[in-house]
């Protein structure tokens, strides 16, 4: 470890977090207010920047996910390089001993400080407009032209990310083995792009509904521009109040399971139930937990507060529990795990690589608040702490019979 100590009255200070930083894999450098550094290697895949000093105590006094995220996303505190790699730290520093000098010195040159989600329909409309109506522009900067926000699909590892979100909507299709004319409903359409591929592509009366302001404006406009009136159409309408029984052959949702609220979830699927016909197929594509462990809280917290308020993760089986409830047949599961893990790192490197037009869209604040975000989601879905599937779904049969193919070789023809 080579540190600069010139003229440095925080020096004991300094020392004892190099001492303790020394303890991890040592491929990054740490840059302090004072201009000091801590150099561990020549060619560092990252580097700590701490840039107030007052901060930089407060992070020692309470090293949690929220104080570091907040640093960083007000500059105070920021990373210059990899950042996946960056925040994979935090599973370091779980086997890192500190030893009762370091303690001491941490303590003596520290400064203490301290340290109910309803699913109304209103919060519900409050919670995705907090999300997703931002600004289309900056979704644009890092989900691509495709304009999907949602967990892609790589058939080769070379796939880029346009084709990747092709190929995802087309699966989905495939499984529902939707044909044309048939009515097909999404939940929580996006921006469209299943409902518009499914109306090209397969010929069915595709209907979307969102209760995003932005997205509606922006899916009724694509309608448009895709001449697909009178194929496909959108409403501005939450999922509750969709009208009918047995009135879709198709219901697809992407991405929605995860808004809806645990406690809400027999309501979501049996409105699903409702709507769809008695031979019908729906698909649901959502996040879950691992059952054995979480997310820490103050992960959880941050995004919260700054991403995603209302959001809430079940585990598969407990999401499968409900669906079995609600009178469905499981037709079929799939774990998407690493292909979310790969859309997300591209996403990352979207973002930072439009960093100054994310910023003039937004702010610098959001910019690195959704850097933080994305960044921090990749590092779960890599360690395994949050999945995601795709469940088909039928209606428990009435009478004898059979509701899909007897092998699986129709999804990949």
């Amino acid at each position: 470890m080579a540190f600069d100590t010139k003229k440095n009255k925080d020096k004991d200070l300094l020392e004892a977090v190099g001492r303790i930083f020394e303890q991890t894999k040592k491929n990054f450098n740490m840059v302090f207010w004072n201009n000091e550094t801590i150099n561990y290697t020549e060619n560092p895949e990252f580097i700590l920047k701490f840039n107030d000093k007052n901060t930089f105590k407060k992070i020692l006094a309470n090293p949690t996910t929220m104080i570091f995220a907040e640093a960083f996303m007000d500059g105070t505190f920021d990373i210059e390089g990899n950042i996946i790699e960056a925040l994979t730290l935090k599973d370091q520093f779980e086997n890192i001993e500190i030893s009762n000098k370091d303690k001491v010195t941490l303590l003596l040159k520290g400064t203490s400080f301290p340290s109910i989600n309803l699913h109304t329909k209103e919060k519900d409309r409050e919670n995705i407009s907090h999300h997703y109506d931002i600004s289309n522009d900056f979704y644009r900067l890092f989900l691509g032209s495709s304009m999907t926000y949602s967990c892609a699909y790589y058939k080769n590892q070379e796939d880029d990310l346009t084709t990747a979100q092709e190929n995802k909507v087309d699966h989905i299709c495939k499984k529902l083995r939707l044909k044309p004319g048939e009515k097909l409903l999404e939940i929580g359409c996006g921006w469209g792009t299943m409902i518009t591929w499914a109306a090209k592509h397969y010929g069915v009366e595709a209907h979307g509904v969102t209760i995003s302001e932005e997205q509606y404006k922006y899916v009724s406009q694509r309608i448009k521009d895709e001449n697909l009136e009178g194929k496909c159409f959108v409403e501005l309408k939450d999922y509750r109040d969709v009208e009918g029984e047995g009135v879709y052959d198709k219901i697809v949702s992407i991405g929605m399971f995860e808004h809806v609220g645990i406690k809400n979830l027999p309501t979501y699927f049996s409105t699903m139930h409702r709507l769809l016909k008695d031979d019908g197929l729906f698909l649901n594509h959502g996040i879950t937990h691992s059952k054995n462990s979480q997310v820490g809280k103050d992960e959880s917290e941050f995004i919260e507060k700054y991403i995603f308020p209302g959001g809430e993760l079940h585990t598969i089986s407990g999401g499968i529990s409900i669906m079995e409830d609600e009178n469905y047949e499981i037709c079929d599961v799939e774990c998407l795990r690493e292909h979310y893990y790969k859309t997300l790192v591209q996403w990352v490197k979207n973002l930072e690589s439009n960093k100054e037009k994310a910023i003039e869209f937004t702010s610098d604040k959001t910019y690195r608040a959704w850097l933080l975000y994305m960044t921090g989601c990749a590092i779960n879905f890599r360690a395994g702490l949050i999945s995601i599937y795709q469940v088909l779904l039928s209606k428990s049969p009435k009478k004898p019979g059979f509701n899909i193919p007897l092998t699986r070789e129709y999804m990949y023809k």
